[in-house]
């Protein structure tokens, strides 16, 4: 088994921090959906062209690496988005999540919140 290294750290480093993040912003880790939208925010990190096509690119090699369907990753993330953006930390999540956010009311899309998601974890030291 040849594995590079350096993809193997960056993409631990990149796990670990989305992962705090997101506990931070009170995603739920036993939903489905933030196991999906971790993996999915950790594909667009290596490959960001994904996010100009998420639901013909990204949601089916999410849902190939957990064994479903693009259509339960799509549904699952959205649930698990719904409910932090409810019961989730409104401090945390107008720090990532900026004017998206506002207060709380209109929940963004899922491709939004992967993309700033994205641009917060590349931008934060």
């Amino acid at each position: 088994m040849n594995v590079n290294m350096d993809e193997e750290h960056s993409r631990i480093n990149i796990y670990r921090r989305t992962t705090y993040h997101m506990v931070k912003c009170g995603f739920q880790a036993r939903q489905k959906g933030y196991r999906y939208l971790r993996e999915a925010i950790w594909i667009a990190c290596q490959e960001p062209e994904v996010l100009t096509s998420v639901t013909k690119r990204l949601y089916p090699e999410v849902a190939k690496r957990f064994d479903t369907t693009d259509k339960q990753v799509e549904r699952a993330i959205r649930n698990t988005i719904e409910t932090v953006w409810t019961n989730g930390n409104p401090e945390i999540l107008k720090t990532i999540f900026k004017d998206i956010y506002s207060d709380g009311t209109i929940r963004p899309t899922n491709t939004k919140v992967i993309e700033m998601f994205v641009e917060f974890i590349r931008s934060a030291p």
